[in-house]
């Protein structure tokens, strides 16, 4: 069952992607990119009945309200995208917690703080000025989101702790190729580009409750 899904997720992925590369928003993609998400939560699905997997899934669900606002381009479109994520990934960051015992992050956990004060100086320079403050706001919730997966590969290692890890570090990498195309400019293939770390993010995300009972 999780190969087909997979292949499932994947098929649809790569569709969206083709559907939407010049990024004018036909119809077909408007199905595909929820559906896309769809199909990870229930990948999520497959993995065994635990508190971890449903507040994974409980991600993935506002992870798909989010999805549905982004695919328009309004200001209060691209707001409730921001805050459904922003909603995302705190419940990511509960998820990750779940089972760790030690919340001291090692030292190179630095480098995704540098990265996002970073991006964040970046992007908040060429933000509107509505838009500012949720840029910052976004940009620390998502740091934290990259450390608490960190805090969860290294507390519990295993396949839980480096797919937390990876999905993560992919979803930084969506949300900055974002980013920069929303407040720095379009560039070739960045719809490819934002929706393929992005799936995949989710995706490991999803897989990392493999395994984890209770």
């Amino acid at each position: 069952m999780p190969t087909i899904l997979i292949g499932a997720i994947v098929l649809s992925a790569l569709a969206a992607i083709v559907a939407d590369w010049n990024e004018g928003r036909p119809p077909i993609f408007k199905l595909l990119k929820p559906l896309t998400t769809i199909l990870i939560g229930i990948l999520a699905l497959t993995a065994p009945d635990s508190l971890y997997r449903n507040v994974v899934l409980l991600a993935l669900l506002l992870s798909l309200v989010g999805d549905v606002a982004l695919m328009y381009e309004s200001n209060p479109a691209f707001l409730t995208g921001l805050g459904s994520f922003l909603l995302a990934h705190l419940v990511f960051m509960l998820a990750f917690l779940h089972g760790v015992a030690q919340w001291t992050p090692p030292l190179w956990a630095a480098i995704f703080l540098l990265y996002g004060v970073v991006l964040g100086v970046i992007l908040v320079s060429r933000a509107e000025p509505a838009l500012r403050m949720p840029v910052v706001i976004y940009a620390l919730v998502l740091t934290g989101m990259a450390i608490t997966a960190l805090l969860r590969w290294q507390g519990l290692g295993g396949g839980t702790g480096a797919y937390a890890l990876l999905g993560a570090t992919l979803f930084v990498l969506s949300d900055s190729a974002l980013g920069i195309r929303k407040f720095v400019g379009r560039y070739r293939g960045a719809q490819g580009l934002i929706l393929s770390t992005y799936w995949g993010g989710i995706a490991c995300i999803a897989w990392s409750a493999q395994g984890v009972a209770g």
